[in-house]
């Protein structure tokens, strides 16, 4: 056979398809021409580097299906906890919608929480709160107080009403005690900051804080009286060498036309009236000390 017929039968001859007369064939010609055989060795080579290349892509194609595989698996794994971290979320917005409306409830307007009694303890220095609340339908869930970040002596009152569920009872009425009062006055605080104040601990001692000015007229100025002087006390239970008592400022009535008028939690003052430079103290407890404090060298002086 000549060359070009057996460079045609190569192929076959690699591929091990060829009859065994032909490959017998094959190998003899190889075996006795050089050309042919550095022909096939080129041939061989270049198969084996085909070859080589589509095991490449192939196994590049099984690893990217692989892969794809991959992510859908783990695309799918993601949805189904987003899915049920998603289920999730919605029953604890619902539960905690739910608590909210019906069990926690929500802080009431100042207007909707009335008071019925206010009793103060002189023994246990406690004020015990009844009220009611005013809306239908709703039931008292909590009623909290706090002192006043900004006054020491002002205690706040919350009442918080959650809706009733339609087994349940409408709870309007609330008691509360808070320790501690001596001195101080309580405001209800409702929702957007409003604020009411229902009790003052001197208002409450409208006799006492009586008896304190009528003492301090006497014995501070013999021309003070109550018609010539507005003494009005400062907030609170005032420490002075440990001793309890209330602090007044005064101010003298300049004029025949100069007035006050004292109401309740308020004063309504008229004319011109003229500060004195000095506060005066004086002790709860009889007999009573009064002191003087001077506003220029801050120091107490007593009064006989």
């Amino acid at each position: 056979m000549n060359c070009d017929i057996i460079r045609d039968l190569l192929p076959g001859y690699l591929d091990g398809v060829l009859s065994e007369a032909g490959s017998s064939a094959v190998k003899e010609h190889l075996e006795d021409c050089g050309e042919c055989r550095h022909f096939f060795a080129d041939m061989k080579e270049d198969m084996q580097i085909q070859q080589k290349k589509l095991q490449r892509e192939n196994a590049l194609e099984e690893r990217a299906a692989l892969d794809g595989f991959k992510k859908i698996r783990s695309r799918t794994r993601h949805l189904r906890v987003a899915a049920a971290l998603g289920g999730v979320l919605l029953a604890v917005l619902i539960i905690g919608a739910f608590l909210k409306v019906y069990v926690v409830g929500s802080l009431l307007e100042q207007s909707a929480v009335m008071t019925s009694s206010l009793m103060y303890d002189d023994q246990t220095d406690s004020l015990a709160i009844n009220g009611y609340i005013t809306y239908a339908g709703y039931r008292i869930s909590r009623v909290e107080w706090k002192e006043n970040p900004g006054d020491d002596s002002r205690v706040d009152l919350f009442v918080y009403a959650a809706e009733t569920l339609p087994f349940e009872k409408d709870k309007e009425d609330f008691s509360i005690t808070i320790p501690n009062m001596k001195g101080k006055v309580v405001y209800i605080v409702g929702s957007d900051y409003d604020q009411f104040q229902i009790y003052d601990w001197q208002n409450n001692h409208i006799e006492l804080m009586f008896e304190l000015k009528e003492e301090i007229y006497e014995r501070v100025d013999s021309s003070w009286s109550a018609e010539k002087v507005w003494l009005c006390p400062v907030r609170g239970i005032h420490m002075v060498d440990g001793m309890e008592g209330i602090l007044y400022s005064a101010s003298l009535l300049v004029g025949d036309d100069a007035w006050y008028w004292d109401l309740g939690y308020t004063t309504i003052t008229h004319g011109e009236m003229e500060d004195v430079d000095f506060d005066i103290w004086i002790s709860l407890e009889k007999p009573h000390l009064i002191r003087l404090y001077d506003h220029g060298t801050w120091t107490y002086r007593e009064v006989p």
